[in-house]
């Protein structure tokens, strides 16, 4: 059998699309080609005008082949000879029924129950989503939820078992990085230093400013990272970050020296349902007197400086405070992600709602208790037992994503925010005074992901869903899939 894999982005542009629509896609397709490998050949396509070929060439081999099409119904392939099957995430508890959104265009496949209807069948990422479809499309359409599949992984456990609490680590990541201790922070720093009249600065008129305590140097020393790399006696290859204030530094070989209990979140601000807001005065509310927490941002999107403007502007507001915001913007390499988890304590998610959160799921799957709420897709695997829950309320109107942003139709969780900050309290506790418990929640957080979604599980709910049986089970792995899966 022939799987024939598509998304919108792919190897060579994933870096530039970071943060863009549906860039998620690509990582979703990663994960689900190294199941699926199991089940029959796996190719990937770069454009949708070869997979006819494609499927004529296998048909004529006597082969079964079928189009998986990673992005939301609205953008699946139709009109193939191929048989099409989307593999969507979707967050919200109903489906785009309606096409009056301008942007839309009057184009029929904005209503999903056209696209999906067309297919025939389609998987998504969480009971919550397939719920949503059955809603609209009726009880006996074939969806099935099956969650993105994770490999066992190394876990950030120290070799006796215990956390990284209240000693310390080193992270070397090669990204564009900003650390609330170089900021300077404080009210008169908010004032951009370029004339509000928009005329040029002049190079001897900075020194009439007032002295903001990193302004000058954040410039210079932005100029340069790789000079000071020279001078550092520690550590040639990667040097500290450099202060900033309204500028971003440039991305080079930072070294982030750790203490303490590390709380990590990867989202992109853009999306307003990521909710980071809560995420950042939370934690600086919680941790104002405590100088051994560190809140770790990994930032995607197309917006990089407005994201730093908009981090400024909140750790401004909440100052002073002792605990410490690291924001890191840009793709990082397998690598360098697999160094930021293993940095982590704690993974936190704030979301307002969710189609799966491949983040939170990954850290969990490396043994990192989390901070979350139990909300949409996150229901399906959140719990006590590994994660602190955030308590959260549904039915908050709002609009479409991917519409014109004047019509509230669906809806999403108000997230509690005080909750939130007794989250933060009480895992600090847990890692830094009940070793044993904190141990324990990784253990099971690792365990349970592998349940929810480990390569075995995926692969037999893959099977069933095409009806391919499995050579352990004495089937033949060739079997045509069937529409009624």
């Amino acid at each position: 059998m022939k799987f024939l894999l598509y998304a919108n982005s792919n190897k060579s542009n994933i870096g530039e699309q970071l943060g863009a629509a549906d860039y998620s896609y690509f990582f979703l397709l990663r994960a689900f080609s190294t199941v699926l490998k199991d089940l029959g050949q796996v190719i990937e396509v770069a454009n949708i005008s070869s997979v006819d070929a494609l499927y004529k060439r296998a048909l004529a081999e006597g082969d079964t082949c079928i189009l998986l099409s990673f992005a939301p119904p609205h953008k699946t392939p139709l009109g193939l000879a191929c048989p099409v099957v989307p593999v969507f995430a979707w967050e919200y508890p109903n489906i785009p029924e309606h096409i009056e959104e301008e942007s839309w265009l009057d184009d029929p496949r904005h209503d999903w129950r056209v696209p999906l209807g067309i297919v025939g069948r389609a998987i998504c990422l969480s009971n919550h989503t397939a719920e949503a479809v059955r809603r609209s499309l009726g009880r006996s359409y074939p969806i099935a939820a099956i969650p993105s599949p994770l490999p066992k992984a190394s876990t950030a456990l120290a070799a006796d078992g215990d956390p990284l609490r209240g000693g310390s680590t080193t992270l070397r990541i090669n990204a564009v990085l900003v650390d609330s201790h170089t900021m300077g922070l404080n009210a008169d720093g908010l004032i951009h230093p370029d004339a509000e009249d928009e005329t040029p600065f002049g190079p001897d008129d900075f020194d009439l400013l007032p002295e903001y305590p990193t302004a000058r140097a954040g410039r210079a020393a932005a100029n340069a990272p790789h000079r000071q790399a020279k001078t550092d006696s520690v550590d040639t290859e990667y040097s500290p970050p450099v202060p900033c204030s309204w500028e971003l530094p440039p991305r080079f070989n930072v070294r982030v020296d750790l203490r303490g209990t590390v709380y990590t979140s990867v989202l992109t601000p853009s999306a307003g349902r990521k909710n980071w807001e809560d995420l950042v005065t939370a934690f600086c509310w919680a941790f104002r007197d405590n100088e051994d927490a560190v809140l770790l941002l990994k930032l995607t999107g197309k917006e990089l400086t407005h994201n730093h403007h908009q981090l400024l502007m909140m750790l401004t507001k909440l100052s002073p405070f002792k605990c410490r915001v690291i924001a890191i913007s840009g793709y990082l390499s397998d690598q360098d992600y697999a160094a930021l988890a293993q940095a982590s304590t704690y993974y936190v998610n704030t979301s307002l709602c969710e189609g799966l959160c491949l983040p939170l799921v990954e850290f969990l799957n490396r043994a990192i208790p989390a901070i979350a709420p139990d909300n949409t897709a996150m229901a399906d695997y959140i719990r006590e037992d590994i994660a602190f829950v955030l308590k959260s309320h549904p039915g908050v109107p709002t609009v479409w994503p991917h519409g014109d942003h004047q019509i509230s139709r669906t809806s999403y969780c108000q997230l509690d925010w005080g909750s939130l900050v007794r989250a933060f309290e009480e895992s600090y506790e847990v890692a830094n005074q009940h070793p044993h418990r904190y141990s324990d929640m990784a253990a099971r957080a690792s365990r349970a992901i592998q349940e929810y979604c480990g390569h075995d599980t995926v692969r037999n709910s893959l099977a069933d869903f095409f009806q391919i049986a499995l050579p352990n089970q004495g089937g033949n792995a060739d079997m045509p899939i069937s529409k009624s899966a």
